[in-house]
């Protein structure tokens, strides 16, 4: 089975502010960027895959405003491929509110978080109600968690370190960190060897290739390559991307002595069964 941990839906006209997308192309400059989805597209670039975790997100100080309704009238489409998550943004009167309604009403499975986009610290007691409700009611976890494009975004808020503080209060919270929490993939390594419930996805990643071959080296060399999840960040890149840049991580080898990376170490991330993991039972 492959699971695509890490998939994106939204409607960029009606739920993303201009000043998202000028931040994203300031980054790719003379670059043509497009991060619109539509499901069509969508289901059809995720042939490569069983089954994926899809969401929106919600960061108001970013201009990110993506309905949980949207959301799960999106995955509804294919119930028996996507898994829907909430977003939220615990500085939005009524984020509460909403974790109940798309928990009770909308049947959402998990929780997006983006502390780096809505500007808020993840180890903030507020949200122990959160992750309480989350542990009660099996649901994961996924914190955008490393760098992002966005000006205003805090980075002392998105580093790696911050989710072991959250993982010793919550010791049976399934958290994902998101993007092996790039730049700062040594913190991660250490969280997740450290705390038996926390994972990492390997996200859009493969873009940076220097970095990433030296990013799994290092989670060999610590002894954590089980705990990686597959995941692509769509729109952002697409499966087939992202199963190419895994399966070619030892391009920089070849010719010399620099250390490779286990291929099968690698097909056990593309298939691992992140639904076992994250929830114990189907979904």
């Amino acid at each position: 089975m492959i699971v695509d941990v890490h998939t994106h839906a939204w409607d960029c006209a009606s739920h993303i502010d201009p000043s998202f997308l000028h931040d994203l192309q300031n980054v790719h400059p003379g670059a043509r960027i497009d991060i619109s989805v539509e499901f069509d597209t969508y289901r059809k670039d995720m042939e490569p895959c069983d089954r994926a975790i899809c969401f929106g997100l919600r960061g108001l100080m970013s201009g990110l405003r993506v309905p949980n309704e949207f959301l799960a009238h999106f995955v509804a489409r294919a119930p028996e491929k996507l898994i829907g998550f909430m977003s939220l943004d615990p500085n939005e009167p009524g984020w509460k509110d909403d974790f109940e309604r798309s928990l009770q009403d909308l049947r959402l499975h998990g929780v997006k978080l983006g502390p780096i986009y809505a500007g808020f610290n993840p180890t903030d007691p507020k949200l122990d109600w959160l992750y309480a409700n989350c542990v009660k009611h099996n649901l994961p976890v996924l914190f955008h968690v490393g760098t992002s494009f966005v000006r205003l975004g805090p980075l002392a808020w998105s580093r790696p370190v911050l989710i072991d503080a959250v993982a010793s209060r919550f010791v049976d919270l399934k958290i994902v960190i998101a993007h092996l929490g790039h730049p700062w993939e040594g913190e991660a390594i250490a969280v997740i060897r450290k705390h038996p419930n926390v994972y990492a996805d390997v996200s859009a990643l493969y873009g940076r290739p220097w970095q990433f071959y030296n990013s799994m080296v290092l989670a060999q060399e610590y002894g954590v390559l089980h705990k990686l999840l597959f995941g692509s960040d769509y729109p952002f890149t697409t499966p087939a991307g992202s199963l190419d840049g895994l399966r070619a991580i030892n391009r920089f080898t070849r010719g010399t002595d620099l250390p490779c990376v286990s291929l099968p170490a690698i097909e056990e991330i593309i298939h691992r069964d992140a639904i076992h993991l994250l929830w114990g039972e189907p979904v």
